[in-house]
């Protein structure tokens, strides 16, 4: 699919924090599989659908990858994960299969689609910490499970480059698959932790004093006070970019009042440039007289 099917929202279309508790999933495979993408599934709707694709055990190799802490806007630009982006928007030519769902909603888990394809396809596990960055120089015959598990991504600037990190990582990981092999990467992904200050906090608290118990709600304003507007990447926008105050209706209400302005004033020029003697509103006398002194 194209770029607003992938989900990396540059690699797909320009997600915002609509949904905070959802994640994206992608999948590339190298067989033909039976997928349809989508922008918004939930996680038992995908899980079903990866079970009925991966029922024939279509490939050799399984990458699965469970990348924590990760939301769509994540993905918003293509430095965010290249070599993936390549497979997912058709620039590799031995991918023959892709799905993608921007928001996952619910929990979709990694093990489960791992326990399938042990069971269904007798897999073999190779278990990868790509924490300690070290994996085999090269993989055993199939089926197998290559399982990878990333770290949480950090809620500081350094989340992006940590990303691009991990996806090289995945791609140094897949090109030491045989290239006579067929292969699937099942890219699953958990929603990110905010921080407390993103949301409203409201605190319960109890006043007594001598006509009873009083209950009030006390709501913290300071981090909508401290925060200023910012973009899916977090740089800081100005009231102009985030909302459009000269819209096309109006620049068409200015059109026409200025075209009514030049007739009413080509109007009144005309009438204020007639000239006319007074004399012209008197009645003519002279003929009458004359008839008289006849």
């Amino acid at each position: 699919m194209h770029l607003s099917r992938f989900g990396l929202l540059a690699l797909g279309a320009a997600a915002v924090d609509a949904f905070r508790d959802t994640s994206p999933f992608f999948m590339a495979s190298t067989s033909e599989l039976l997928t349809n993408s989508a922008y918004i599934k939930n996680g038992a709707s995908v899980y079903d659908e990866i079970s009925s694709a991966l029922s024939t055990c279509p490939s050799d190799y399984y990458v699965v990858v469970s990348q924590p802490g990760v939301h769509s806007t994540d993905f918003s630009t293509r430095k965010s994960a290249p070599r993936l982006g390549a497979k997912m928007l058709g620039k590799d030519r031995s991918i023959h299969s892709k799905m993608s769902v921007n928001e996952v909603v619910g929990e979709l888990d990694a093990k489960q689609i791992k326990s399938l394809l042990v069971e269904k396809c007798g897999a073999e596990t190779t278990a990868i910490d790509a924490s300690s960055g070290s994996y085999p120089t090269y993989f055993e015959s199939g089926p197998r499970v290559i399982d990878i598990e990333f770290a949480m991504l950090p809620l500081s600037n350094s989340r992006a480059s940590q990303l691009s990190d991990n996806d090289g990582l995945l791609a140094d990981i897949i090109d030491r698959i045989p290239s006579s092999s067929k292969y699937t990467i099942l890219y699953v992904t958990s929603p990110r932790e905010f921080p407390e200050s993103d949301s409203v906090v409201y605190e319960p608290f109890e006043e007594f004093n001598h006509d009873g118990v009083h209950m009030d709600l006390k709501r913290d304003y300071s981090a909508r006070a401290d925060s200023s507007p910012s973009d899916s990447l977090g740089r800081q926008t100005s009231l102009f970019d985030e909302y459009q105050y000269f819209t096309p209706g109006l620049f068409m209400g200015f059109l026409a009042s200025f075209f009514f302005l030049m007739i009413l004033y080509i109007g009144v020029s005309a009438l204020s440039s007639l000239q006319v003697s007074y004399a012209a509103f008197e009645k003519d006398t002279s003929g009458a007289v004359q008839k008289k002194q006849q």
